[in-house]
């Protein structure tokens, strides 16, 4: 009785990860219109405290090459977190360093 229980226990927790996977690419946006591409650029000037005029200039690449699907936007707000964990002064450095790296190992040059 408890190893019938426990069985269909696991088969459950398969069946609800299976379904939720599979949401997860029927939600995925595919195409990026103009209000998102414009908070994504306000959201990584904000978020890397961007100041300089070649930093923003690199931003603004990064939002090109996302709406060009030259870049992932997944890649790009996973990077985004990542740095936020430095210091606010230095967070668009390693911002920077990490998107070069990541884009360069898909063969995407920024």
């Amino acid at each position: 009785m408890m190893r019938r229980r426990m069985l269909k226990w696991i088969a459950g927790s398969f069946a609800l990860g299976g379904a939720y996977a599979l949401g997860q690419g029927w939600l995925a946006p595919q195409r990026l219109d103009a209000a998102e591409v414009a908070n994504l650029q306000d959201t990584l000037e904000r978020g890397l405290y961007a100041r300089l005029p070649e930093q923003f200039a690199f931003i603004a690449l990064v939002v090109k090459l996302v709406e060009q699907d030259k870049l992932e936007l997944k890649l790009v707000y996973s990077t985004f977190q990542w740095s936020r964990k430095y210091d606010k002064g230095r967070r668009y450095y390693y911002f920077e360093a990490a998107i070069r790296k990541r884009a360069g190992d898909l063969g995407v040059v920024v």
